[in-house]
């Protein structure tokens, strides 16, 4: 399939210097398309308050090279998406939303889907790769796309996982979707094109630097509706990938580990500071947000009929919330019997505690 001309003269755009997502933002706002923007550089437009943002314009004339970008997109089969495209993800809670995503693979139908995150530190441990590699087979098992950074560690297993059940994938990248970081990720990376898509925001050619990583985290929490963290440290870029999901309102999992393990001090900080609490992969489907699991066939199937107790505790909160005290008194039940249901329907997600209190979910 060919490009676009509108594809080509955004990635030319993008390989500028000073060419940052905002900028570049800026450019289609000014011209309208990234075709009209890229004849005004080669034409020399030095409109000062058109400029002014941007890092040395005189020099883009002679860095713009359409042709040669043209050529690589064409041999890779790179696709560029922009915001006006069918194929353009949900990014409108972004406050910093890229300007354009390179993509390349051919399940593009993965950006529209039900989608969770799965993510983690690298330095996981053998019980954290088993963990992320089975929550990525229950999601491709039940038609949920898997989203990650194709990083060593978590991410991979979570790919593999994925990948492995016959399922779609995305893989979100801090570099050039033509570089493969880390190295020994070329036959992972080849999967996932094959098997979902790779995508990114950068040019051709860029490298991996740091700063980068946690710019890239804000895509991988906007194209799922769940973002769930199986091992992560206080520093790692899991915890920025979640913290970026909760302020796009969406729903963050994390699993549980020993206090002893420095690679679970971040999901237990996560759960501390009120995270869901994921014990089996198992219960994915029944933690997450109602709303969105419902599009997905096992949701609805496999939802774990409650005890008679846990069911008498649903109907004496009658949607609001209540301290064991009160649901004693609203059920009749014993306090080791109200104890064992809010335990139970803490487990399915079902009931939330906060502040002393159990809210229905």
């Amino acid at each position: 399939m060919g490009c676009s001309d509108n594809e080509i003269a955004a990635a030319s755009l993008c390989a500028l210097p000073g060419a940052t997502a905002q900028r570049l933002n800026q450019l289609w706002r000014i011209w309208g398309s990234a075709t009209n923007a890229l004849k005004a550089v080669r034409e020399g437009e030095t409109d000062y308050k058109r400029w002014e943002i941007f890092k040395d314009p005189r020099a883009w004339p002679r860095r713009a090279e359409p042709e040669i970008i043209a050529a690589t997109m064409l041999r890779r089969g790179t696709r560029v998406l922009l915001p006006d495209d069918a194929d353009w993800p949900d990014t409108a809670g972004l406050d910093d939303p890229p300007a354009l995503l390179f993509a390349e693979g051919n399940r593009f139908e993965a950006l529209h889907t039900h989608a969770v995150s799965i993510v983690g530190t690298r330095a996981a441990s053998p019980h954290g790769l088993a963990d992320a590699y089975e929550l990525a087979t229950l999601c491709a098992k039940n038609g949920v796309t898997v989203v990650s950074g194709l990083a060593i560690g978590i991410d991979a297993a979570a790919h593999r996982g994925a990948i492995d059940s016959e399922g779609v994938t995305v893989g979100v990248v801090a570099t050039g979707v033509d570089v493969t970081y880390p190295r020994r990720h070329v036959e992972l990376f080849a999967r996932v094109r094959d098997n979902g898509l790779v995508i990114g925001e950068y040019a051709f050619g860029t490298g991996p630097e740091q700063w980068r990583f946690p710019v890239r985290n804000r895509i991988i929490a906007t194209l799922a509706g769940t973002c769930v963290v199986v091992e992560a440290t206080h520093s790692g870029g899991a915890l920025s990938t979640a913290k970026r999901a909760l302020d796009l309102n969406r729903a963050v999992l994390a699993m549980p580990g020993s206090r002893r393990n420095p690679a679970a001090a971040g999901t237990n900080a996560l759960l501390r500071d009120g995270a869901t609490m994921l014990l089996e992969p198992r219960d994915l489907f029944l933690a997450i947000d109602t709303a969105a699991a419902v599009s997905t066939p096992w949701a609805i199937q496999h939802r774990v009929p409650l005890s008679p107790n846990a069911q008498r505790i649903l109907d004496g909160l009658a949607g609001d919330a209540a301290n064991v005290d009160q649901l004693i008194s609203a059920t009749g039940l014993e306090p080791a019997g109200v104890a064992a249901a809010l335990r139970e329907l803490e487990r399915c997600g079902r009931v939330e505690r906060k502040h002393g209190k159990f809210w229905p979910r």
